[in-house]
């Protein structure tokens, strides 16, 4: 048995060697690529090749876990772009949640991330100081984040790619049992989408809410009868024990969030294939009947798919601003078209972006 053992270890050997070869070999490639790139002013970041490649690397493999071989090419991506630039991205912090997970799925962990508010974000990104930002689009329970689609439009930022991400909260305190909690300490939407966890579970406790999961979590750290609700990134940052995992009341509760960038997007071009294409625009009609209706009706009428629709009153005009996703069909001449039309039955219109559209 022994023996068998030390056998199969060294074919493992033989692999791991030959994997570092190759990654080494990939490096050298990938230095010429971003060679080419910087001549012709090409970003190093790439989001329609890596979302490809990682489909097809999902496609191939066959005993490997298909998320686990998502991660490790997202880390084989992150550090081979580091290599030709030390990129920076912002987040909405702090360190540990859903936005900074979003953001170490996207671009892996050889990437500077920034903690920043959602403002900080697009100023960040307008102004080149980072060459990205990561902001949540839409919460499955909650809906469209409506202080982001108000950003989307003070700014002249694009969406370049959109991701859908598992959301799931943890229970974790430093008292030495459940019984002895007696503060729990959270953000108010987090304490929300676990009422029904907090209730049947501590349901006498005082709830202290706090600016952010984060930051709740650093004052039940700093309480031995305090207990947090937050991601389970923030337990392991804190060294924090936790009680229970997947709390919400949601199962499948998720989180669209937004890769957001200063530059036009090269990635829109028609020879490019996009997986998943989706587009976003904003509209606002006039106050009368059936303006919305003959906005939309070119949606309908061609068989678009729509996924999401928002209102949000302006802040100058008093209109009210519509927020839509759309699926884009095979033909995107008919996209064309269709806003074409929307733009006759509109006072204002703007697209936000094309872009792949991945769950994770």
């Amino acid at each position: 048995m022994l023996k068998e053992l030390e056998n199969l270890r060294q074919k493992i050997d033989k692999i791991d060697k030959k994997i570092v070869e190759l990654l080494d070999d990939r490096a050298s490639v990938a230095k010429k690529i971003y060679l080419l790139k910087r001549k012709n002013n090409i970003p190093v970041f790439d989001v329609l090749r890596e979302d490809e490649k990682i489909s097809w690397v999902q496609s191939c493999v066959k005993h490997f876990p298909k998320d686990s071989a998502r991660k490790v090419f997202v880390e084989i991506f992150s550090g081979t772009r580091k290599l030709a630039k030390d990129m920076k991205v912002a987040y909405l912090g702090p360190e540990g949640s859903f936005s900074h997970l979003a953001a170490v799925n996207v671009f892996g962990s050889s990437v500077e991330f920034l903690p920043e508010d959602l403002s900080g974000i697009f100023e960040k990104v307008q102004r080149s100081d980072v060459d990205y930002g990561v902001i949540p689009i839409e919460n499955s329970r909650d809906g469209l984040v409506g202080e982001t689609l108000d950003l989307l439009l003070e700014s002249k930022v694009k969406i370049i790619y959109e991701v859908s991400m598992k959301v799931s909260f943890c229970f974790f305190s430093n008292a030495d049992s459940l019984k002895n909690v007696k503060r729990i300490y959270s953000h108010q939407k987090a304490i929300i989408q676990c009422s029904k966890w907090i209730r049947e579970n501590l349901g006498k406790v005082d709830v202290v809410y706090t600016s952010s999961t984060s930051d709740g979590a650093k004052r039940a750290y700093e309480d031995i009868e305090g207990g947090a609700i937050a991601s389970e990134e923030i337990s392991k940052i804190m060294n924090f024990k936790i009680f229970y995992k997947d709390i919400q009341d949601s199962v499948d509760e998720r989180t669209d969030f937004a890769i957001i960038s200063a530059d036009e997007d090269i990635f829109v071009s028609p020879k490019r294939k996009i997986l998943n294409p989706r587009i976003s625009f904003c509209f606002s009609v006039l106050d009368e009947p059936g303006a919305l209706f003959k906005a939309l009706y070119p949606i309908a009428r061609r068989k678009i798919n729509m996924k999401k629709i928002h209102s949000r009153p302006d802040k100058i005009t008093k209109r009210y601003n519509f927020f839509v996703e759309i699926e884009e069909p095979r033909n995107e001449k008919i996209v064309y078209k269709t806003f074409e039309d929307i733009k006759k039955n509109s006072v204002f219109f703007r697209v936000f972006g094309k872009y792949p559209y991945k769950v994770i």
